[in-house]
């Protein structure tokens, strides 16, 4: 029975991947939650002039100021895929590569800082402004992980598609010359 008991403890511990992915995503929150309280207590600060400046801005629409403004839709569908990505890295950990797993946790650490300022502040302190350089939103550090995330993953899966269209292309050559 001893043996079975260190058995089944032994598969309940968290590997040292499990703990790496734990600590990008923790780590990531307390960054951009420290970014964002420090901005609200700076107001505005000019970080590169001309070009970066960190301005407080209290987005509560969705993404690039699009949306009803509605907290709870937001949070909501918001706890949906993050649920979702979650579900995905636990239930698929065999199949899925480290790269793969660490930018989802990028993903999973942005849409949990996001999620838990809906939920304190109504709203997703934004702050990091090229305002003076080009049109674009203001965003804040999440959403860069979570765009690297995504922006990653889609070059893994190209690059997967790839791969797998010219593997498939060689085994079709290969059967035409057999032939």
């Amino acid at each position: 029975m001893e043996k079975e008991e260190k058995a089944l403890i032994k598969n309940k511990k968290l590997s040292k991947e499990a703990w790496l992915f734990i600590s990008i995503v923790i780590g990531i929150v307390v960054l951009d939650q420290a970014l964002k309280i420090w901005v609200q207590n700076i107001g505005e600060l000019a970080v590169i002039p001309g070009i970066l400046k960190f301005k407080l801005n209290e987005n509560t629409s969705a993404a690039y100021g699009i949306g009803s403004n509605s907290t709870l839709t937001y949070v909501a569908t918001n706890i949906v895929i993050l649920g979702v990505i979650f579900k995905f890295i636990t239930t698929q950990n065999a199949f899925v590569d480290t790269k793969l797993k660490v930018f989802l946790s990028f993903i999973l650490a942005g849409g949990i800082s996001n999620v838990i300022e809906r939920v304190i502040r109504g709203y997703v302190t934004e702050f990091m402004d090229f305002g003076e350089v080009i049109n674009f939103p203001v965003f804040n550090l999440a959403d860069i992980f979570i765009i690297i995330g995504f922006v990653a993953m889609a070059a893994i899966f190209a690059s997967f598609t790839v791969k797998e269209w010219r593997s498939k292309k060689v085994e079709k050559s290969l059967k035409d010359n057999d032939k």
